[in-house]
């Protein structure tokens, strides 16, 4: 998985022609990988996911597709590694090929690089992992797990049976607390944002490592890749970026969000990206469409010109053409304009359909 810092955009995406006929745009190539309208689509890295109009489930990866279930269920769930879904109550991830996990599966969670379920009949709470499983808890003597959260690539939990707070990161088991009743916590990339129960302040787990933040939990938090923001006890908006803590704004900003690596900051009718321990002004007025995605945003600006910021930096995508949507997957950018005519950015160049 890469760092927040870099993460790399994605190459692969899908949309739907005037006809109702499944496209891909596969590394600066077009091609139409089914006739009919799927029931629908998502898309996860370099993968097209989609349910057929039999309602089998198919993977286009790598230039192929491929049938993997018979059985296409709506909770599908697509990210950069894993692929996860349940049918007939067995829980299956597909990372390559299809693997079915639990026979019969209580609660699960699918996230970049990990799968974390009950299986039923073991009454066992495990987490699916770069090919291999690990068991985490047993759930013979009653409920094993009392809350649990997880991010893309860790799971954090609290054992009903020993009362400790745990974290699993790269294949390791790692307590952060114990004697816990009742725990408020946040999981994203590299990082779990919680409150310690031992003297109530605000941490931070951070690849394998524990910060102190603040004497006090904030007045709210959100994680992201890699990166957390919250806005402190005074009004303050801080940044924990994996290194250091920033602060962003002495003052409450009039709206402010974390989006993958980014933290989008709306103040004073200024549309700011605090990344890489730098603000920046993307706009001085605030754009009624955006969005972010894997470091980058896209936006149209008050000239209803489509851009793309990236690095400290926007290029113009469509000028003097109305755009009717569109949408930002991983960094790569699809723009239709009309029912016949889809463009793609990727890797800074324009692409037409």
């Amino acid at each position: 998985m890469a760092s927040a810092a870099g993460l790399a955009a994605q190459d692969v995406i899908a949309f739907l022609d005037y006809m109702g006929r499944l496209h891909v745009f596969d590394r600066g190539v077009f091609r139409q990988i089914d006739h009919r309208r799927p029931l629908w689509i998502k898309v996860g890295g370099n993968k097209v996911v989609y349910a057929d109009a039999q309602s089998n489930l198919v993977v286009y990866d790598q230039g192929r597709t491929q049938r993997v279930d018979d059985q296409a269920s709506s909770d599908v769930v697509v990210t950069d590694q894993l692929i996860g879904f349940s049918v007939a109550g067995m829980f299956k991830v597909y990372d390559g090929a299809p693997r079915t996990l639990a026979g019969v599966v209580g609660p699960h969670v699918t996230e970049d690089s990990l799968a974390a379920y009950k299986d039923n009949i073991q009454q066992t709470i495990s987490v699916y992992y770069q090919g291999s499983t690990y068991p985490l808890e047993d759930q013979l003597a009653g409920n094993a797990v009392l809350q649990w959260g997880s991010g893309d690539n860790l799971l954090a939990w609290v054992s009903a049976y020993d009362r400790r707070f745990k974290v699993f990161y790269h294949g390791n088991i790692i307590e952060l607390s114990d004697l816990v009743t009742e725990m408020e916590f946040k999981c994203g990339l590299d990082l779990v944002a919680y409150r310690d129960p031992s003297d109530m302040s605000f941490k931070v787990f951070h690849k394998g490592e524990v910060y102190d933040l603040e004497p006090q939990m904030p007045r709210r938090y959100e994680v992201g890749k890699g990166v957390m923001a919250w806005m402190d006890q005074t009004g303050a908006l801080k940044v924990f970026d994996g290194r250091l803590v920033h602060t962003a704004m002495g003052f409450e900003p009039a709206k402010w969000s974390v989006v993958d690596s980014l933290v989008v900051i709306e103040d004073r009718q200024f549309f700011n990206v605090f990344t890489n321990g730098r603000m920046h002004t993307v706009e001085r007025v605030v754009p009624q469409q955006w969005q972010a995605s894997w470091g980058s945003l896209a936006y149209v600006d008050v000239d209803r010109t489509l851009k793309i910021w990236r690095n400290g930096r926007s290029e113009v995508v469509v000028r003097g053409q109305p755009v009717q949507e569109f949408v930002l997957e991983r960094g790569l950018l699809l723009a239709r304009l009309n029912q016949t005519t889809a463009k793609v950015w990727w890797r800074g160049r324009l692409y037409e359909h």
